[in-house]
């Protein structure tokens, strides 16, 4: 081959492996430049540029009104650009400026300052004049930005449920840590151009992002019913309760459900705690009874034994029953809570006197399988699911190892340990027609701008007892307030069904002598139940019917006139049998409360005075920033309204507050010396 061939053949080649690579260069390089150059940018920037953030407003909490629960207040925060405090040469003199401004030491201020990173917060949430004067001193590499503080405009109302935020707005506790997800916002930033060194370039460009609001999240609570039952809770607790002698429990919890839906109305407890101030109150203040708490329910499980017997034929309404004032098992009697017993009697009449040895043969007839199998099916054993972090799930004595002697005290109430919202929602079943709801908490989340983003529907867990069950126990449980144990709980005009319970309390494995967990749970209008409530006072040395019937009494009075629950012209006026310690309180009139919102103290008081209500206030403000009940509701004629005080441009104070209505003197029942497990029957 001639040497010009070979030379023409190197040069196509050659050619060839140019043509190649400048191919192979200019598809990378529209690679990077169309599909990477945005994200390449986006780094470029952020290399250069560096932003203080701006805080996103965390969403409020309301009530099922859109009442609000929970909101968060604009505030700002002092920050520093350490690199460009170095750079000034003025670290040290800045310092002591800002120390006497924050009230902080200098060596903490310097410390914040010139820390090795890109931005340092040197104080968080100061006031308005703070930040003023920080930014009259134009120190270098410090500024001021938007922040927010989470705020509690109600004080301790529904404490437990809604929680509280730390000072970064993370939720700690209650709805604030099950929904802070929804309830965060997105951050924005105010973005500025730097060089290498940390220093702003001369005409640097800014760019602001701006933040997105966190979700607003509707609760099922209603603030008006959580009032009434925190008011009659606050009054057990300072001792001023019916029956309670100046006497104060260790603790108690009243909670309030929609039987219908499973939507929680209220639920208090007590001790209870200032979510503003939450670093001030004993960590037990915040423990949620009701949904952390499991205790031995005593007769309110009778419920549930007499639904299930009832569900499964073993007995009916008017079945003859013979009570001797005991029964043994296994060579144990488990004695009836009055001396003698109760003689001849119907199976209503044993609902009726809570009668011992009448929900034992109940439990017998049942049967250890088919008493597990509503044990399970009601719920009790295992989590409700109710939207509260550190739920319990109760105690069951293992099938397996349980005797007959164990099914008996089961039957009435003892052995097995329930949560508050267990028990509350379990009843609720028996009373709305058979169906176990799952407990409800949340009932939307709401967007920033008002558009509904998730809606929360009522969750049928499965059907537990048919409607004829139902209906034949809301008779009879009706039966236990006009003419049994409930008497405590009458209201005229008004069909209430309920339960009393008295259980001793055990400590290291033993019951203790005199010492009572007393509770009652209610629902009305009894054959057509819009209400289902649950009151359990621990500590005290009382039965149920004469400590916790009455706060239920007093919350289920105001909320059906609330609700716009008209009375029954059917229902009774007056107890089936009379009882000489029983005063039942007059029927009053509905009347319309006016809104006072914005009003002075004094026109405020003249105002409901004139419409006939009484007053009570909270708070050290002259101006009334909200009220409860709210303006236009419709209760009791003489009732007592609620005024949150604040200055006009500030919230109402935190402080205590519960209304005092006249006591009932009623005797306590004579206290019986019982042996062994001593069930109760009140």
């Amino acid at each position: 081959m001639s040497p010009y061939v070979v030379m023409r053949k190197r040069i196509a080649f050659l050619f060839f492996c140019v043509s190649a690579f400048l191919v192979v260069l200019i598809v990378r390089l529209a690679f990077v430049q169309l599909a990477q150059g945005a994200i390449l940018s986006d780094k470029a920037d952020e290399s250069h540029y560096r932003g203080v953030p701006v805080a996103a407003k965390r969403g409020n909490i309301e009530d099922r009104n859109g009442e609000v629960l929970a909101m968060s207040v604009s505030t700002e925060t002092v920050y520093a650009v350490p690199a460009q405090v170095r750079s000034s040469g003025r670290a040290e003199e800045i310092a002591h400026a800002l120390s006497g401004l924050l009230e902080m030491g200098p060596e903490q201020v310097m410390e914040r300052i010139t820390k090795r990173s890109a931005l340092e917060y040197v104080k968080k949430r100061v006031t308005a004049e703070v930040a003023a004067q920080v930014r009259a001193l134009e120190l270098p590499g410090i500024g001021i930005t938007e922040d927010s503080v989470r705020y509690y405009p109600n004080s301790t109302l529904a404490a437990h449920i809604i929680g509280f935020a730390g000072i970064d707005n993370q939720g700690l506790e209650g709805i604030e840590l099950t929904r802070d997800s929804e309830l965060n916002g997105v951050p924005g930033a105010v973005l500025t151009e730097f060089a290498a060194n940390g220093i702003p370039l001369p005409f640097a460009n800014q760019m602001y992002v701006s933040p997105k609001n966190g979700n607003t999240v509707r609760l099922t609570i209603d603030k008006n019913i959580q009032a009434f039952a925190e008011r009659e809770l606050q009054k057990l607790m300072s001792g001023q309760g019916d029956n309670m002698n100046g006497q104060v429990p260790k603790s108690g919890t009243i909670l309030v459900m929609d039987p219908n839906t499973g939507q929680v109305l209220a639920l208090a407890s007590a001790p209870t705690y200032d979510p503003n101030y939450y670093n001030n109150y004993d960590q037990s203040t915040r423990r949620n009874i009701a949904i952390q708490n499991g205790y031995e329910p005593g007769s309110t499980f009778k419920i549930i034994t007499l639904a299930a017997a009832l569900e499964e034929k073993k007995i009916s309404p008017q079945e003859g029953f013979f009570d001797p004032g005991g029964v043994t098992i296994l060579g144990k009697t488990v004695h009836c809570w009055k001396r003698g017993g109760h003689g001849s009697q119907t199976f209503t009449q044993v609902v009726e006197n809570s009668c011992n040895p009448g929900f034992v043969a109940m439990g017998q007839r049942l049967g250890m399988d088919k008493f597990y199998k509503y044990l399970h099916d009601f719920g009790f054993g295992q989590k409700t699911g109710i939207e509260m972090s550190g739920e319990a799930v109760g105690i069951l004595a293992g099938k397996k190892r349980a005797t007959a002697l164990d099914l008996a005290t089961m039957s009435i109430g003892q052995t097995n340990n329930v949560t508050a919202i267990q028990l509350l929602t379990a009843v609720s079943a028996v009373a709305n027609g058979g169906n176990l709801m799952k407990p409800q908490l949340v009932k939307e989340i709401v967007g920033p701008s008002g558009n509904v983003v998730e809606s929360f529907e009522p969750q049928d867990v499965r059907r537990v007892i048919s409607e004829g069950t139902s209906k034949t126990a809301r008779q009879m449980l009706e039966s236990v307030v006009t003419n049994g144990t409930g008497y405590r709980a009458f209201l005229p005009g008004y069909r209430v069904a309920g339960k009393t319970g008295t259980a001793q309390k055990v400590a290291n494995g033993a019951y203790i002598q005199g010492e009572y967990i007393a509770s009652f749970i209610a629902f009305a209008p009894a054959d057509n139940p819009q209400l289902a409530i649950l009151c359990v006072i621990d500590g005290v040395p009382f039965y149920g019917g004469s400590v916790a019937a009455p706060p239920v009494r007093g919350v289920l009075q105001d909320s059906l006139k609330y609700l716009g629950v008209e009375m029954d012209l059917k229902a009774p006026l007056t107890l089936g049998k009379p009882r000489l310690d029983m005063q039942i309180p007059p029927v009053k009139k509905a009347a319309t409360v006016p809104s006072v919102l914005g009003l002075t103290l004094a026109e405020a008081e003249k105002s409901l005075k004139q419409a006939g209500f009484t007053v009570l206030t909270e708070g050290s403000g002259t101006v009334v920033q909200d009220q409860i009940p709210h303006g236009d509701s419709k209760v009791e004629e003489g009732s007592s309204v609620l005024l949150y005080l604040g200055s006009e441009a500030g919230a109402p104070t935190s402080g205590n507050w519960w209304a005092v209505e006249e006591e009932v003197d009623i005797d306590i029942e004579t206290m019986l010396q019982m042996p062994w497990r001593q069930p109760l029957g009140q």
